[in-house]
């Protein structure tokens, strides 16, 4: 089963995989209320998503499926509400030629697209994606146990981090998310109501975080890479690196040589103070704190809320720190 680990240098303390996809969960509740899948005009409301995705060639498989299936959808609709035009009293309505069948597929098309890959967003010269306005949605609507478990969600596995200073902060949140039923304190496996009875995690993260204030936690999945690793590292050469291709011999020799040092040093106490040094330059927006956990975004400080606004092309314009001129120029 994987994990999301809490490290230190002097220890850890974990949450099981399955408490980490509740976590997920927990995040994304915002922003599947914000959508409204569930409104009454659904297909107009898929409209006004889709129209700020790009439309990509349809190919072999079908990639232009959303919005393939939206015409299919809205097709449907004008066809029922002919049907539903010609209806005359006394006729029986079961009788009538009407089909969702295309809505259904397309709500449940978007909404799985949303949750496995999310989507690119375009919207008034900004690109966006959806799952960055997710989690932002979370942060803006939630409270801070909600806002942990977006950042946590979010950017767990590649390293959140908080100071030694800030530990007690954080068990408090955590708390707070227990006390609320938010987090769990143990769960069916399964989620069967006859399911094995097993511990989320949560009060030996809290114990672990309490027992000491000199020393910063840094969390890692057991899916990706651990920390302190060889690439969380300001000297780490394949910082540049876009992919292990597109590298010649000399760089892939070099980085397989840095590889092969740092795993020999076993000086544990200098891999933390690299990796943390690298997370306090490279990664600052990750630490958790007072301060950062509801003012610090994904990407750009866009929710689903914004979307659906009204003034929707100048919110998001703003939050891109995009400033327009009363000529409508970009200043």
């Amino acid at each position: 089963m994987s994990r999301l680990y809490f490290h230190s240098p002097s220890g850890e303390a974990e949450l099981p995989g399955s408490e980490f996809a509740w976590l997920e969960h927990l995040a994304r509740g915002p922003a599947i209320a914000a959508w409204d899948f569930e409104h009454t005009d659904v297909v107009d409301r898929i409209a006004r998503i889709l129209a700020m995705v790009p439309e990509v060639p349809d190919g072999e498989h079908g990639s232009n499926y959303l919005h393939t299936g939206l015409r299919a959808a809205q097709a449907e609709e004008r066809a029922n509400k002919a049907a539903y035009g010609a209806w005359r009293p006394g006729q029986p309505l079961l009788g009538l030629a009407v089909s969702n069948e295309h809505r259904r597929l397309l709500v449940r098309s978007l909404r799985t697209r949303l949750n496995v890959d999310g989507v690119d967003l375009h919207v008034a010269g900004v690109k966006l994606h959806s799952r960055n306005v997710e989690l932002n949605t979370a942060i803006a609507a939630g409270s801070d146990p909600i806002r942990l478990a977006a950042k946590l969600a979010g950017w767990g596995p590649g390293h959140v981090w908080v100071e030694g200073r800030h530990r007690s902060w954080l068990a408090s949140v955590i708390e707070e998310g227990l006390a609320g039923g938010m987090f769990r304190r143990r769960f069916r496996r399964g989620d069967k109501p006859d399911g094995e009875l097993l511990t989320a995690g949560w009060e030996q993260v809290v114990e672990f975080l309490r027992a000491r204030d000199d020393e910063p936690i840094v969390t890692a999945h057991s899916v990706y890479e651990d920390f302190p690793n060889p690439t969380t590292h300001l000297d780490w050469p394949g910082r540049q690196m876009q992919s292990w291709d597109d590298c010649s011999e000399a760089e892939q020799r070099a980085i397989t040589d840095w590889q092969e040092r740092w795993y020999d040093n076993e000086d544990s106490t200098a891999r933390w103070e690299a990796g943390m040094a690298w997370l306090r330059e490279r990664r600052p927006w990750a630490r958790l704190a007072l301060d950062t956990l509801a003012d610090v975004t994904f990407h750009h400080p866009v929710t689903v809320y914004d979307l659906f606004a009204p003034d929707r092309d100048e919110r998001v314009r703003t939050a891109a720190g995009l400033e327009t001129s009363p000529a409508g120029r970009t200043s």
